[in-house]
């Protein structure tokens, strides 16, 4: 992972976007005009309960048929256009040693565990090289920290455009909003409400990252790409896809990107009592920085004292002083 810079994201500020989906009228009906937590909860219905392709299987189409249907290049077919090497490949060598394999960006053993629904849900799987595939693993998705010994560049031979740390996975920047819209569904997916459905957590918090646990991140990293790769007319045909011809369920985020930041940007609740406020956040962002200025158009300056978590929270006590002051909060 890298920690070389700040990101510039906001917990103040939207960015415009263009919306290439054309979802059915009504869909999103339950979810327009909320926000935070309640939209989320709207998503959720709306995408839940969605028809579970199996992920093998040799009497039916699998999620390997899906997607050299759902991964080949707008009008071709025989051919998949792979996850991390970018280049095609031929629909026939799936499963050979040099040839495709079903990538999961949410990775397996970080709550999925080969339990049925997640497992084969196909918003989560990339047809991928199979020796790229073994070689990114289950790391996490993160900027490649260069002064890490175990960085390289390319990560794999057969992805030029990857690169890799000692935890973490970056990949081509051509499929950066790609894979983080994709992991923003499987956070809004799988709540834990449904029978052998995990609850899946997109976090800031590294350390709660591993294979005993359903965490996945680096958020603030995937926030990032999802604005810097914004929805293009191949991701959108490929969620159109998916809607209609395997799982009756849709990306929402493909088709409302800026419910990204409306729904995972953490909020910083200020809570004032005389010259004394009480700042907190999410304890998923426990690398965020508490800014202040005394005024609009003043500068800004990182807030000295250090914050104490408390669960799943994340506080810290300053003082006003004199005057009055604004803060805000700034992920790394």
């Amino acid at each position: 992972m890298s920690t070389r810079s700040l990101l510039g994201i906001w917990w103040v500020g939207m960015l415009a976007w263009q919306a290439w989906a054309d979802p059915p009228a009504g869909y999103y009906a339950s979810a327009e005009g909320e926000s935070g937590a309640e939209l989320k909860a709207a998503l959720h219905e709306i995408i839940r309960g969605h028809t579970v392709i199996p992920y093998s299987s040799s009497s039916r189409p699998d999620t390997a048929d899906a997607l050299g249907v759902l991964d080949a290049p707008a009008g071709q077919s025989g051919v998949v256009r792979l996850i991390y090497s970018r280049r095609l490949e031929p629909v026939s060598t799936f499963g050979q040693s040099t040839g495709w394999n079903r990538e999961h960006l949410w990775p397996n053993s970080y709550g999925l565990d080969d339990v049925q629904p997640a497992y084969s849900d196909l918003h989560n799987l990339r047809a991928a090289d199979m020796n790229v595939n073994s070689a990114r693993g289950n790391k996490l998705y993160d900027e490649s920290d260069r002064t890490d010994a175990r960085f390289k560049e390319p990560a794999h031979a057969e992805a030029p455009a990857t690169s890799t740390d000692g935890d973490s996975w970056e990949p081509p920047d051509e499929v950066k909003g790609d894979i983080a819209r994709a992991l923003f569904y499987m956070d809004v997916r799988y709540e834990g409400g449904g029978v052998g459905e995990p609850q899946l957590v997109l976090t800031d918090d590294l350390a709660r990252i591993n294979s005993a646990a359903t965490f996945m991140g680096r958020m603030s990293t995937l926030i990032q790409w999802h604005r810097t790769d914004p929805v293009d007319a191949e991701e959108s045909a490929r969620n159109d896809t998916v809607w209609t011809e395997y799982q009756g369920n849709r990306n929402p985020f493909v088709d409302h990107p800026e419910w990204v930041e409306m729904i995972f940007l953490p909020v910083l609740t200020i809570s004032r009592d005389g010259d004394t406020v009480v700042l907190s956040w999410s304890a998923h962002f426990p690398d965020a920085v508490v800014e202040a200025a005394a005024e609009i158009g003043s500068t800004w300056t990182p807030v000295n004292q250090a914050p104490v978590r408390n669960g799943e929270v994340i506080a810290l006590t300053v003082s006003t002083g004199s005057g009055p002051r604004l803060f805000r909060l700034r992920l790394r």
